[in-house]
């Protein structure tokens, strides 16, 4: 009786889920390689010919010159004078992503975040565009999915080992028999990353219901803050100070009582952290850098593993593979209720 209850809210929580199990899956694995798309996206703007050096100080002079009453953040840089500074503006209503020269500090391009492919399927993933309402669904989904996959795990609990170890013959004698086996195996073969990939979405997703239900109130902005110690300086000094600390993301300060922060990694860094695990902050007026702070560890380990920071191209393809079972999982467990519940009426 017991195991038939377990297998009832194995079914109900999987039916229930199951449409949005199948998007969110397939939306997650194009997601693996945001970074790759993003760049193919933009690769007209990310390279020109330059062997200038590159100068963080006249491309930010340059953007709050135009965009003074935005949040303004730098997310791509490096010493390469050939590869395109990129920014981030914010505002309550919008954002903006800047592509500026490296060294003339140049406008080269600004695009709304919004029109771009991944960014769609971005937010599609955490709140079906559906707002704060969308990211209460995509939360329930994501514990139905949990109980799906932890009541799926008893009922099968024996058939565990023996999927493992290709013991139980992958039926194909008819569709039922197929389908029954199909959902089988793939639930037993990916039931560990679906684990960490559900419970990992599940933080994150409360994380943006509980933002989104406690808004911060967005902070006055000056316009704007030039007044302050050079950034490529502070760069030059994070590298001579700070050598084990590799930043790769800078937020600008929003008044002029604001820190300039620096994010990246370590040489030490777990690399299933997310790579913005790591900060230091620099008085704006004065230059002085604080130490190396780790904020946010559950945050930040859930961040790096589902959106799979530390791989390289074959460990992300092999997680798109494998994140795949969640639709043939959908699918599949679909199949089987319906063919039942179509033999139970015959009956």
């Amino acid at each position: 009786m017991k195991l038939k209850r377990i297998y009832r809210f194995h079914k109900w929580s999987g039916l229930i889920a199951g449409a949005l199990i199948f998007l969110l899956s397939l939306s997650g694995a194009i997601l693996v390689f945001h970074q790759e798309l993003d760049d193919l996206q933009y690769e007209k703007y990310l390279h020109v010919e330059n062997d200038r050096s590159v100068s963080i100080d006249k491309a930010y002079d340059r953007i709050v010159a135009s965009y003074s009453a935005w949040d303004i953040r730098l997310i791509r840089f490096s010493a390469d004078p050939s590869e395109t500074l990129v920014f981030q503006l914010r505002s309550p209503e919008d954002r903006l992503i800047a592509f500026v020269h490296p060294s003339s500090g140049e406008l080269l391009k600004v695009v709304r975040q919004s029109s771009g492919v991944i960014f769609w399927i971005l937010k599609f993933h955490y709140s079906l565009h559906a707002g704060l309402a969308g990211e209460i669904v995509v939360l329930i989904v994501g514990l139905l999915f949990v109980i799906s996959l932890i009541t799926g795990s008893v009922v099968y609990r024996s058939a565990l080992l023996k999927c493992l170890l290709f013991k139980i013959r992958f039926n194909v004698r008819n569709r039922n028999s197929f389908y029954s086996s199909l959902h089988r195996y793939v639930g037993v073969w990916a039931l560990l990353f679906n684990l960490l990939m559900a419970l990992s979405g599940l933080v994150i997703s409360y994380e943006i219901v509980s933002a989104g239900m406690n808004p911060p109130k967005p902070a006055a902005l000056n316009s704007p803050v030039l007044n302050r110690v050079s950034v490529d300086k502070l760069l030059a000094g994070i590298s001579t100070q700070l050598p084990e600390f590799h930043p790769s993301y800078i937020r600008f300060p929003s008044n002029v009582n604001d820190k300039i922060t620096f994010s990246g990694t370590t040489d030490n860094r777990s690399r299933i952290f997310s790579r913005f695990y790591n900060s230091v902050t620099a008085d704006i007026q004065t230059g002085k850098l604080s130490g190396v702070v780790s904020t946010k560890p559950l945050s930040s380990l859930v961040r790096g593993i589902h959106f799979v920071e530390y791989g390289n191209f074959i460990i992300k393809f092999l997680f798109v593979l494998v994140g795949l079972s969640g639709p043939v999982l959908s699918v599949s467990g679909f199949f089987l209720w319906r063919r039942r519940r179509k033999t139970v009426e015959i009956k």
